[in-house]
């Protein structure tokens, strides 16, 4: 068995040829031409699991491989990976696998495995010395080909492989960063296996959820950290291609959410990051998300409050020239949004962000900083380094006193109560990362508390930013749209103060 590690990047064919002309790649490679068929039972049992199990050839040579899924974070993927000679349609797992549990499972599938789909394709492979490490970068270039109906459906396949032959894995983000000099290489989550799969079940791509996170409470922060913002990673890489797509405007929302997540996670563990660190990645993500902000706020006019002003005022002019406007302004920043994340320099920051978390560890200020907590050992009051657990509920409860005395405000105004909504956000979006850590009855009274309150503050914040955008119109007067929303605002400026009691009495999930 061998653990592979590799970073999977994505990139446009017609860039092949700027791509070979990195000083790294002059060098002659070996090329290769990969015919790969992957099996699985008709229920496909193996991709439920997480296995994938695949018959490789190689000009006359056969090869069985089965590989297991372990973690896949930032487009960084670990794999157990059994591979030896075979005979076409003899699956001896009991020879290749050296896991007795494993291999048993494996021959008891064996007469089940029917073929799902094929890969065809050209490798160009090189093996460099990188920082010490050694990594193979593979190109490939061909296609994924399934059978469904009677008809063959394909998907091109153009990317690149950093896999990990001995060394630090930071370094694979690294390489990928050098290999960018000229040419936008994506990090991507989805392996060869996952994309045929499916186009083998015809799935459509929608836009996904954060996950639920699973931390360690005797973890370091640092540890945390960089589990977390591996994780926000993933989620926003696997929205950020739907915006491209542009046919769904949850894509947009959705990477919003991980980027905002991500700014979150620094500023929650800003005590324990360099401060360098937090500067320049909470800038970049502030800059990043504000590129869809445009793009974001016209969806939810265009989707909800302009809908609401139509059924007001059906069959006014004036709301048909609004409906005009307001198609024009969302359609540029569309165009906005897909120009930046479809960019080389969207990508490298993608990368380089990944490579500075998973570098922080050997960071001169986190290195002394444990150097500090080491050397006091020996001394009469010793430094006792928190782990994850403490170090939450110490941060969480200086949010929740903060929060607290924001909702005591009296006579909230419409600024105060934008305010206040950003405050409850950083608030959810902080306890979303250790919502483990704590009883899970008194965490979800929390957070259920917090949601009834954001609903009606997300309201009021969708009809401020709905003002804004009909005063770019630069009418010479309030017309009947910007008149229904001032009108709107006042009704929900009165029910602010049943929001507030039911947030006054809000029990931190620490406490009994």
């Amino acid at each position: 068995m061998a653990i592979e590690t590799e970073l999977k990047l994505t990139f446009s064919a017609k860039e092949l040829p700027l791509l070979l002309e990195h000083p790294l790649l002059l060098v002659p490679g070996k090329r290769q031409k990969l015919y790969n068929i992957y099996y699985d039972t008709p229920e496909l049992s193996l991709m439920h699991q997480g296995i994938a199990v695949r018959e490789r050839k190689i000009l006359r040579k056969l090869l069985l491989t089965l590989k297991i899924n372990h973690t896949n974070s930032g487009g960084l993927s670990s794999r157990s990976e059994w591979e030896a000679a075979t005979v076409q349609g003899q699956f001896d797992f009991q020879t290749l696998i050296d896991d007795p549990v494993i291999a048993q499972k494996m021959t008891l599938l064996a007469p089940q495995l029917i073929p799902i789909f094929t890969t065809d394709f050209t490798r160009r492979s090189w093996q460099v010395l990188f920082r010490g490490a050694t990594i193979e970068i593979a190109i490939d270039q061909g296609m994924i080909v399934t059978r469904r109906d009677n008809q063959l459906f394909e998907e091109p396949i153009s990317e690149v492989e950093l896999e990990l032959k001995e060394g630090n894995p930071v370094t694979l983000f690294g390489l990928a960063r050098v290999l960018s000099r000229r040419v936008r290489l994506h990090p991507s989550a989805a392996s060869k296996a996952e994309r045929g799969y499916k186009l083998f079940k015809n799935i459509t791509p929608t836009p996904v959820k954060p996950p639920d996170l699973d931390i360690d409470p005797k973890a370091t922060p640092i540890q945390s950290f960089e589990r977390i913002c591996l994780e926000c990673l993933n989620h926003l890489q696997v929205n950020d291609v739907g915006i491209l797509r542009d046919d769904d405007d949850e894509y947009i929302h959705q990477a919003r959410v991980a980027m905002r997540r991500i700014r979150s996670a620094i500023k929650l563990f800003s005590p324990v990051l360099p401060m360098a660190f937090v500067h320049q990645w909470n800038t970049t993500w502030r800059d990043l998300a504000n590129s869809l902000g445009d793009a974001r706020n016209w969806d939810v006019f265009s989707h909800e409050s302009l809908q609401l002003i139509k059924e007001a005022f059906p069959n006014q002019p004036e709301i048909k020239e609004l409906e005009k406007f307001t198609f024009d302004q969302r359609e540029k920043a569309h165009i906005k949004a897909l120009a930046t994340f479809g960019s080389r320099i969207y990508s490298l920051k993608l990368i380089s962000f990944a490579e500075a978390v998973m570098s922080l560890v050997t960071h001169p200020e986190v290195k002394n900083r444990q150097k500090i907590v080491l050397e006091s050992q020996t001394t009469a009051e010793p430094i006792i380094e928190e782990d994850t657990q403490a170090f939450a509920t110490r941060l969480l409860k200086r949010r929740h006193r903060r929060f607290m005395r924001e909702v005591l405000v009296p006579n909230r105004d419409l600024e105060q109560s934008h305010q206040l909504r950003l405050d409850l956000k950083k608030l959810r979006y902080s306890f979303d990362f250790f919502m483990e850590l704590y009883p899970k009855r008194r965490m979800s009274l929390y957070m259920k508390s917090l949601a009834r309150s954001q609903v009606l503050l997300g309201q009021m914040n969708d009809l401020a930013t709905a003002e804004a955008l009909l005063a770019s119109r630069n009418l010479p007067q309030v017309d009947i749209a910007q008149a229904w929303v001032i009108g709107r605002q006042s009704g929900y400026l009165s029910m602010m103060p049943k929001v507030l009691s039911g947030l006054s009495d809000l029990k931190p999930p620490w406490k009994s």
